[in-house]
């Protein structure tokens, strides 16, 4: 069970990456054509980018401790997906911080449309 560990934190890792960039699209509205307003990024999810990056990082030093106990084809997995999976787990991350920057910035252009329409309604 200790040999699919690794593997398994990446692809929880992975799923919750797409998932925040999923949903910081929908709520950031990306690629919607109507015009409603767009609020920054919640807690939760900046949460779950944490999580993703903590379970992202885990699986390579729990590879390094545990390696010898590892059966050999899953360490010749190991070995072979290692720069792979690294490589494509910070583009996953780079992608949620991009994710979370662009919801950021349409969420602080209409925080500010909302006040200064407040502010000319009164």
């Amino acid at each position: 069970m200790l040999d699919i560990l690794p593997a398994l934190l990446w692809v929880i890792a992975a799923v919750i990456a797409v998932n925040i960039c999923s949903i910081t699209a929908i709520r950031g509205r990306f690629f919607s054509k109507d015009h409603r307003d767009v609020y920054p990024v919640r807690w939760s999810i900046v949460a779950l980018h944490f999580t993703s990056l903590i379970f992202g990082a885990l699986p390579y030093p729990i590879y390094e401790m545990f390696k010898n106990g590892f059966s050999g084809r899953f360490q010749r997995f190991y070995e072979h997906a290692g720069w792979p999976s690294a490589v494509l787990m910070i583009a996953l991350i780079a992608a949620e911080l991009v994710f979370m920057y662009l919801q950021a910035r349409n969420g602080m252009h209409g925080e500010m449309e909302r006040k200064l329409s407040q502010a000319a309604g009164e």
